[in-house]
């Protein structure tokens, strides 16, 4: 197999001028630990620990991880609405309140790379809200995003650390990196945290991609693969972040969160993702979240 290798991915973070004397409450998307060239493996690879900070699991309170979430600013974790919502009925697929997760059925952990063994740096942490889109619509996905407001924000460190809400949308081939917990293709879940490197792929080859399937890419989606298929979100990786490094700052910027797709890696058809920057504003005024 050719596998290409791409030194986009480089953190060149620890060399920013004045970056690293922050207070840790002040900073977003720089992690201390370099992420090392990303080979192109065909299902993904292990994470390096510590590489995505701003990463979060949510559990149930049994320990079952079922979805992933990003953490913003030192309070808040985002995710994928469908995420926070048990299933619709097919005769009534309207979401009513008693479909929501209450705060108290599920947990946070950030600080987490091994997906049941527990880590040293983990940090378990309680909800106190839950916030969906106003205009989430199940059937659909459109505006797939939803807020957790937590009990008490975590402590942050080296292993917890927030991710930067994007200062623009993202252009056709800009290569991203989308982190989870999920089967990523191997039919079992991983051991610990994976990531698989992808671009962003034009909105309307998207579009045409999903036609067939009278499924609609709306302008609030944003979609990111390889035609050829073989490296995509999967189960378990709902509400996971997908980040792009900005080489000139050095930090990581969430571009999008694990919403749908056709089945996992499959030939011509892209996973799809929510687009945070058209979500921004939502996300900003319920949070107050700046960079």
């Amino acid at each position: 197999m050719d596998v290409q290798r791409h030194e986009l991915l480089q953190f060149p973070g620890a060399q920013i001028k004045g970056s690293r004397d922050l207070p840790v409450k002040d900073m977003c998307g720089l992690p201390k630990f370099s992420r090392k060239l990303i080979a192109r493996i065909f299902n993904g690879r292990p994470a390096d620990k510590g590489t995505t900070p701003w990463i979060a699991m949510l559990s149930h309170l049994n320990g079952q991880p079922f979805c992933g979430g990003s953490l913003l600013g030192s309070n808040w974790i985002l995710t994928a609405a469908h995420c926070l919502h048990h299933s619709l009925d097919p005769e009534d697929p309207i979401l009513h309140d008693f479909h929501l997760l209450s705060p108290s059925d599920f947990k946070i952990i950030v600080g987490k790379h091994w997906r049941h063994r527990s880590d040293d740096t983990e940090q378990h942490l309680r909800v106190k809200h839950i916030f969906l889109h106003p205009r989430y619509d199940p059937n659909t996905f459109e505006n797939d995003v939803a807020l957790v407001e937590l009990s008490k924000g975590p402590v942050l460190n080296d292993f917890v650390m927030p991710i930067c809400l994007p200062e623009s949308s993202s252009e056709e081939g800009t290569m991203v990196i989308v982190s989870g917990w999920g089967k990523q293709f191997l039919q079992r879940f991983p051991e610990t945290l994976m990531e698989i490197e992808i671009p962003i792929v034009n909105h309307r080859t998207c579009q045409e991609a999903y036609a067939p399937l009278k499924k609609k890419v709306t302008r609030d989606m944003i979609c990111a693969g390889l035609k050829e298929g073989g490296k995509d979100a999967c189960a378990g990786d709902s509400g996971g972040p997908m980040a792009t490094l900005d080489n000139e700052t050095g930090q990581w910027y969430l571009v999008g969160t694990v919403s749908w797709g056709k089945d996992c890696g499959k030939k011509d058809f892209y996973g799809v993702y929510s687009d945070i920057y058209s979500n921004k504003n939502w996300i900003q005024r319920v949070t107050s979240v700046k960079n």
